[in-house]
């Protein structure tokens, strides 16, 4: 007997642009020239309770989906029981544009100049500004400044692939 098994895997990119740009700027890059921009990317940690939530959004149980993205100072390497962010930096900014492309869910999230300024060190993606169900949380390598001088993306991708015994 074989039993069902899949993976899930999620991966953050930050970028950092000038101040003039806004989202649609941004969104009219081609990749290459976005790339100009990055100033960090990794892989994230999806958390229990995100997993307990996609369990949750899969029976019914409610319908909370993933609608913000948190930025923070938090210093502590993420963990598998992390309930919220180290540090929320203020409260999450609602995701700029949600999207599916085959089993992988994009989060894009720009920050203007005015939103969540001061020394990012991590990111996360909820169900609300605060408290809510947090799906992932990732450490930035290094830390970010964001000011009323720079714009800043956060775009995560989160993949599901099925995993052969």
């Amino acid at each position: 007997m074989s039993k069902a098994k899949f993976n899930i895997v999620g991966n953050v990119k930050l970028y950092s642009y000038p101040s003039d740009y806004t989202f649609e700027m941004i969104k009219n890059l081609s990749k290459e020239e976005r790339e100009l921009h990055l100033v960090d990317q990794g892989n994230n940690l999806v958390v229990d309770m995100g997993l307990a939530q996609i369990v949750n959004l899969m029976v019914g149980a409610n319908t909370s989906s993933f609608t913000y993205c948190r930025v923070g100072t938090g210093t502590s390497t993420p963990l598998a029981g992390d309930t919220d962010m180290g540090t929320i930096l203020s409260t999450g900014v609602i995701i700029s544009s949600r999207y599916r492309a085959g089993v992988v869910a994009y989060f894009d999230t720009f920050f203007s100049t005015t939103a969540n300024n001061g020394t990012w060190t991590e990111t996360g993606i909820a169900t609300a500004s605060t408290g809510g169900e947090l799906l992932c949380r990732r450490k930035f390598t290094s830390s970010f400044i964001k000011a009323v001088t720079n714009t800043a993306l956060v775009s995560w991708s989160i993949t599901l692939a099925a995993v052969a015994d």
